[in-house]
């Protein structure tokens, strides 16, 4: 299963990634370091691409 995490390099999300890959789901950490702009949307249709789950534990403003 394709989980994409929004915030997945934070605390929690990367804590979540790391707990799902380890159950062998394809956890993927979207955030800005990774080329996803939650609030412009920029690199969001690419990194959503056939997800199955998406989890939002961003802190956007």
């Amino acid at each position: 299963m394709k989980i994409v995490v929004i915030g997945g390099t934070g605390l929690i999300g990367r804590q979540l990634c790391k707990n799902r890959q380890a159950l062998g789901h394809d956890a993927i950490a979207a955030s800005l370091s990774t080329g996803v702009n939650v609030i412009s949307g920029e690199g969001r249709q690419d990194a959503l691409q056939s997800a199955d789950v998406v989890v939002d534990v961003a802190n956007s403003p």
